[in-house]
């Protein structure tokens, strides 16, 4: 019987450094012990992924993916996205959020905006009504049903090219606090005409009319639809629950971001 033959390998030195390495060190072998040099491999990989099928095929699983976000954008829009569909432009928006809870309407509830005039009460309402303004971008008006003619004041030049603007929530809280002192200046709980009113009768019930309008207008804009209740019982028999549940904007946040970001004194 004949021995074995011994088949020798050198073995790589430890220390060999990468300008040694051979031709034969950067090819592979296949299964088969074909050795495929690694740059025949390399263009197999390019023609492979430039195939017009593989591209198309790719292109059109982004183009569903796209289509799958946009429409569930679309059927399930965030509150901010909600909001600037249903409101006019204001610069305000982004500022916008909302929480959930139940009024405190009842007739015997108690509030730092209810109740006769105190130092207090009075600068709890002054804060809450009196804010400063922001520029309106020139760019703006028409999507605010606008033009150059309607004789907009504008903003001081060392701010911007724009417009005057103030927000509405405010004006309305305004308009809320003159009927309040209008009705306890009637009453005569207030040695002088509280700030917004005068000694003049007329004017001041052209002021409060305006305010009442305004009012008006406001809530028949918003339309809240949210529940009142009926409760039974007590000596009445039947009473309105005023604590309804309603979600609505972050006043605080709106205020908070007036306060922040105003540009016009």
């Amino acid at each position: 019987m004949e021995p074995k033959q011994v088949t020798y390998h050198p073995l790589m030195s430890e220390s060999r450094d990468s300008e040694s390495i051979t031709e034969h060190d950067q090819e592979d072998t296949s299964h088969d012990g074909y050795i495929i040099p690694r740059h025949q491999r390399f263009r197999g990989w390019v023609r492979h992924i430039a195939n017009p099928v593989l591209i198309a095929l790719i292109a059109l699983c982004l183009l569903v993916c796209a289509l799958i976000v946009a429409v569930l954008t679309k059927l399930n829009p965030s509150d901010l996205q909600c909001t600037k569909q249903l409101s006019s432009w204001s610069p305000a928006l982004d500022a916008v959020e909302y929480i959930e809870y139940d009024f405190d309407g009842a007739f015997n509830a108690t509030s730092i905006y209810r109740g006769p005039p105190t130092e207090e009460r009075e600068s709890a309402w002054f804060n809450l009504t009196y804010k400063h303004g922001v520029e309106i971008p020139p760019d703006k008006l028409s999507t605010l049903n606008k033009t150059e003619e309607d004789h907009l004041q504008h903003v001081p030049s060392d701010v911007g090219p724009g417009y005057t603007g103030l927000l509405e929530v405010f004006h309305q809280l305004h308009c809320l606090n003159i009927v309040r002192m209008y009705t306890w200046w009637q009453a005569g709980k207030y040695d002088e005409p509280p700030e917004g009113l005068v000694r003049n009768e007329l004017k001041n019930r052209i002021h409060v009319d305006h305010c009442i309008e305004s009012l008006r207008a406001t809530l028949m804009c918003s339309s809240d639809v949210s529940l009142l209740y009926v409760q039974v019982g007590g000596a009445a028999g039947l009473r309105a629950d005023f604590a309804s549940h309603h979600k609505c904007r972050d006043f605080r946040k709106i205020e908070r971001w007036i306060d922040e970001n105003w540009t016009v004194v």
